[in-house]
């Protein structure tokens, strides 16, 4: 009997282990971000692929590498520094007419930000240039069709103040804030009137 309990309490602290475990794991569920099984293995088997493929790169250069001679080698070499230097000298093309193009644009009024010159600049001076040209027209037209569609409401109404002719006789008979008012929105008449 006595192993019995011993065993019976040993069973009870690994469940109230196992429950206290479990609350854990549902509090860290809770505050962190939590992936199903698939989405899981997905993750790890394009992790694992993209691993793979520059592995593989890697080796097959290697392999490359090891199979030439000295003067294959030298080749080999020549050619990686000449596509290097294409790709510099594509990128060095790009920025030389991307300043081009940013100021053609600032001529015409038009603030170029990387986005813009992306889709301006072309291959050669040529096309970027007809491709500039080509924005520009685009952009005043739709900026002169805004303004006119802006302008080409009502205009307000102006109302022809017409001013009453007032006798000597109606003047007498106004109160005095009539008068004041009267002074101060047409002094002219006003000063006729008192003359009288």
């Amino acid at each position: 009997m006595n192993e019995e309990e011993k065993n019976t309490e040993v069973i009870e602290e690994e469940n109230t282990e196992v429950e206290a475990n479990n609350e854990e794991e549902e509090q860290t569920e809770k505050t962190e971000k939590t992936y199903t099984e698939s989405e899981l293995t997905k993750i790890i088997q394009d992790r694992v692929a993209r691993e793979k493929k520059a592995t593989e790169k890697a080796v097959a250069e290697a392999e490359k590498l090891a199979k030439m001679n000295a003067d294959e080698k030298r080749e080999h070499e020549r050619q990686k520094l000449e596509e290097e230097l294409e790709e510099y000298k594509r990128k060095d093309q790009f920025y030389s007419l991307s300043k081009e193009a940013s100021k053609m644009l600032s001529e015409n009024n038009i603030h170029a930000d990387d986005e813009l010159l992306s889709f301006v600049v072309k291959e050669d001076a040529e096309a970027t240039q007809a491709a500039v040209n080509s924005f520009v027209n685009i952009f005043n037209e739709k900026v002169e069709e805004g303004v006119k569609q802006a302008l080409s409401g009502k205009s307000p109404k102006v109302h022809a103040r017409t001013e009453k002719v007032i006798s000597a006789e109606e003047f007498k008979n106004m109160t005095y804030p009539e008068k004041v008012q009267l002074k101060n929105d047409n002094p002219e008449m006003y000063n006729k009137i008192i003359k009288e």
